[in-house]
């Protein structure tokens, strides 16, 4: 059987490393009509043993610490290892001392915590063009969704990202209405769902107001203590046709909906467009602010997403706090922010966290503190206790760990990436001073965020003991070049290319051309080939294929060589999951002879089909 190598790119370097259990079978081959030993092409045979085992190696290992994953088939683990981006393995130290070799770096975490980043799965980080990323990531959030963005704030947020200042992965959700539930128009329909709109930045979905709160008052079943019952934007019928509209389109819904009349309202929505099937897109309903105990299982009955709130305002019962205008009398104060009985209600929930900044801080530490105690501080920095029914929605840390990280990625529809440390999943992690477990639950909210790591690359450092330093560009393996003059790291004149489609800024040209930021686009979907034409008769030992590609999926490309004259023989056939910028490797058990052209059809893919380099040795 023939191997294939998934490497993954950091920068313009290469980190090699084997997924055997990604290895596909190449298809049956093809016999040549060509009768000439000087032109006969020489293909593997299925059978062929390996030629050469895994390279099993890591930039950095973390060891002698607690590492929470968020896995449920493995919480909890002793060391995990990475390379570029992506995490590689997680284990035993035993088992990763195997990925150890000259130029790793093994960090010794001294008994600390290492866990996925905090996933914030509502704010508004970017009113201020950016800066509070900074602050959000030396809390550990390493992903982040921004709740309202019109075309004005969507500008703004692009440039940052194509400026190269997108820190933090940033999901964006469009509105459908502004916080007074005005319709803004259908411009959200000039982007596709889940549209890459930068490295760091995708369309998450569509945002709805249905209540007041930011604008005018949350719309409650029962008086305010001063009178009235607020403000509920649509009836019925229109909001169903709204959410009907973007669910229609593909879009996931993220609806604001703060009092209980308006949830009510929310849940019958989402009841009349699912119909009784799944949630496929993840509708949410952001803040859950009053839950009326009638409408607590509602959530698992209709599949909806809570998304809630982390450090509640326990002041504002105690002291008299002002800043929340909107607020029910104290016997109506257990239907607030009920999470205790939202969980017992609704099992295997996968309510999600958000910090809703700037409404509230940014400090995640206050937030996991406050959702284990219902505690508050004060601006003057006292404690505010929580009266018993208040108390009685707490949560447990065992609980509010997946909430804050894999939960929320969930509902941000991340978690295939991000959210837990796992083999294969993007390297988006953070070092905590101690156990969240381990400690009393009155200190968690003394916890630091010694390190936040976003893609395998430090972004935070509190200790540099800690810290991976940058890899070291001189111990990445780099492409090997020296194969008959033939070279994919630098151009290459000899090489030509064709393609069955071009796009005038894609052409074929540009797999060829040594430049891992230019690429080939067919601008069309499969099937779509690229051919690379020899400059005579080669033996071949290796073919890489740099992907182009978004979103990632699921791919199918088949590798053809052949000869001046006669069929092409297939050679090799990749199926599985792929993303941009990742390496797909065929490197046959013996060597491919006399070949003068390969071609790479591509069957399957979620994307334009497109490769970004050809490399063959």
């Amino acid at each position: 059987m023939n191997s294939i190598r998934f490497v993954f790119l950091k920068g313009l370097l290469i980190a090699a490393f084997l997924l055997s259990a990604c290895a596909a079978q190449p298809v049956e081959n093809q016999q040549s009509s060509v009768d000439s030993p000087e032109n006969e092409i020489t293909a593997p045979a299925m059978d062929a043993p390996e030629s050469e085992q895994s390279s099993n190696s890591a930039d950095f290992i973390f060891i002698n610490g607690t590492v929470f994953t968020m896995d449920s088939l493995r919480p909890q683990a002793e060391a995990l290892a990475v390379t570029g981006s992506r995490i590689v393995a997680v284990g035993t130290e035993e088992e990763l001392s195997a990925f150890i070799n000259e130029r790793t770096q093994v960090i010794d975490l001294g008994g600390r915590t290492l866990m996925p980043g905090f996933v914030d799965a509502h704010a508004h980080l970017f009113d201020d063009e950016g800066a509070t990323q900074q602050i959000a990531i030396e809390y550990g959030i390493t992903s982040t969704a921004d709740m309202y963005v019109d075309e004005g704030i969507l500008a703004q947020i692009r440039e940052i990202s194509d400026s190269g200042n997108m820190r933090m992965r940033t999901s964006v959700y469009l509105l459908m209405t502004n916080n007074c539930g005005e319709i803004v128009g259908d411009w959200w329909k000039n982007y596709k769902p889940g549209e890459k709109l930068g490295e760091r930045l995708k369309i998450g979905g569509l945002k709805i107001f249905t209540d007041g709160g930011s604008c005018g008052a949350p719309a409650m079943s029962v008086e305010y203590p001063g009178g009235g019952t607020g403000d509920l934007f649509f009836t019925q019928e229109e909001l169903n046709g709204l959410i009907a509209d973007a669910n229609a389109s593909g879009f996931q819904v993220a609806v604001h909906a703060a009092g209980d009349r308006s949830l009510e309202q929310v849940q019958n929505a989402f009841a009349s467009v699912l119909d009784g099937g799944p949630n496929t897109l993840r509708h949410r309903i952001e803040h859950n602010s009053t839950i009326r105990p009638d409408l607590l299982p509602r959530y698992n009955e209709i599949g909806i997403v809570p998304v809630i709130f982390g450090s509640y305002p326990t002041c504002m019962r105690t002291t008299g706090e002002t800043r929340f205008k909107y607020i029910l009398s104290p016997e109506y104060g257990a239907w607030d922010w009920p999470w205790r009985a939202l969980l017992d209600a609704n099992p295997a929930i996968r309510a999600a966290w958000h910090s809703d900044y700037s409404a509230f801080d940014l400090n995640t530490m206050i937030h996991m503190w406050s959702l284990v105690t219902r505690k508050a501080l004060d601006p003057s920095g006292s404690i505010c206790e929580p009266p018993g029914w208040l108390a009685a929605g707490a949560l447990k840390i065992e609980e509010v760990l997946p909430i804050m990280t894999i939960n929320s990625a969930y509902a941000l529809n991340s978690d295939n990436e991000v959210g837990s440390l796992e083999t294969g999943k993007l390297a988006d992690m953070i070092i905590l001073s101690d156990n969240p477990l381990a400690v009393a639950p009155d200190t968690l909210k003394d916890l630091k965020v010694l390190m936040t790591m976003i893609d395998g690359k430090v972004e935070y450092c509190a200790e540099d003991s800690l810290c991976p330093a940058p890899v070291d560009p001189k111990a990445i393996e780099t492409m090997n070049t020296d194969n008959a003059g033939i070279s994919g790291s630098v151009p290459n004149e000899n090489l030509s290319v064709t393609a069955s489609t071009e796009l005038p800024d894609g052409l074929a040209k540009f797999a060829v051309d040594g430049d891992l930021g230019s690429a080939w686009n067919s601008g069309s979907g499969p099937e779509q080939w690229l051919q690379v034409d020899l400059p005579g008769p080669q033996r071949v030992s290796r073919i890489q294929l740099v992907v182009a590609q978004y979103p990632a999926g699921e791919t199918s490309h088949q590798v053809w060589v052949g000869s001046s004259s006669g069929e092409p023989v297939m050679v090799q056939e990749f199926n599985g999951f792929t993303e941009d910028n990742q390496v797909l490797e065929f490197s046959p058990a013996q060597p491919l002879e006399n070949v003068k052209f390969i071609r790479i059809l591509t069957t399957k893919s979620t994307s334009w089909v497109a490769w970004r380099e050809i490399i063959i040795n």
